[in-house]
């Protein structure tokens, strides 16, 4: 009698217990060789449509680089403090003084610094310039199974798929390490998985982010299918204890 509702008793705990984790759920980047590896990237921004861009210009006689600075520079309750910068139109253009209408779309900033450049060389206006172009709206968004989901900005030209989980707080214990990316480019949308478990994690389109793309991580299966809420758990302790009494009145 008393070894059957012992055991009874066991068995209740043991259907009230949470599952366990896996390392292989959670674990980033598995399978790496213990020496490491070298790997090659040469990736490079692409400024794209609605990009804010920073664009500053510099030479031997600084009084021609004033009107590039004016038509950078904004006043806030009459101080010129926040920079408003040059925006990449709907055909892939940016206006500047004068030089007037240049494409941007498509381009580094190195190349796109290097063109204007070459521009003011072409007018005539200053033959020595140095251009230094940088994003100034460099943004991506992070939802679901994250501690800090929300939209985050970076600065400089690159951003790396680790590096935006981390600026997000890093995925729950509860969020699927298949990530999905958003991206979209030229209109079109593009959806893609990434598997933050895989060490072919470097070797992945996605691995470095573009402007505004959105990374969703999904709650796991384990989250979904385990008691994760209190009505859950209130409704596995009525089968439980069920359970148990039902032994019992079998073992009298």
């Amino acid at each position: 009698m008393k070894t059957t509702l012992y055991t009874a008793i066991l068995l209740g705990i043991t259907l009230l217990q949470p599952s366990c984790v896996s390392p292989k759920e959670v674990v980033y980047l598995q399978g790496i060789p213990a020496q490491g590896s070298t790997m090659q990237h040469n990736y490079h921004t692409r400024i794209q449509k609605d990009d804010m861009l920073s664009i500053s210009v510099s030479c031997r006689q600084p009084e021609l680089t004033a009107p590039f600075t004016a038509a950078e520079m904004g006043s806030s309750n009459g101080n010129t403090d926040r920079r408003h910068g040059y925006l990449v139109n709907a055909q892939g253009n940016i206006v500047l003084p004068v030089i007037g209408t240049i494409r941007a779309e498509g381009k580094t900033c190195s190349q796109l610094g290097h063109d204007i450049a070459a521009a003011l060389k072409n007018a005539d206006y200053i033959r020595d310039a140095s251009v230094n172009v940088q994003i100034l709206n460099f943004k991506f968004s992070v939802l679901g199974e994250v501690n800090k989901p929300g939209v985050h900005s970076v600065e400089g030209e690159r951003v790396t798929i680790l590096e935006a989980i981390s600026q997000a707080g890093d995925l729950t214990i509860d969020g699927n390490r298949d990530v999905v990316l958003v991206r979209e480019t030229d209109g079109k949308r593009e959806i893609a998985h990434i598997d933050l478990r895989s060490k072919d994690l470097f070797r992945s389109p996605y691995y470095y982010l573009r402007q505004n793309d959105v990374i969703y991580v999904s709650p796991s299966d384990r989250k979904i299918n385990t008691r994760s809420d209190a009505a859950q758990w209130y409704s596995w302790g009525i089968s439980g204890v069920s359970l148990i009494l039902a032994v019992i009145a079998l073992a009298v």
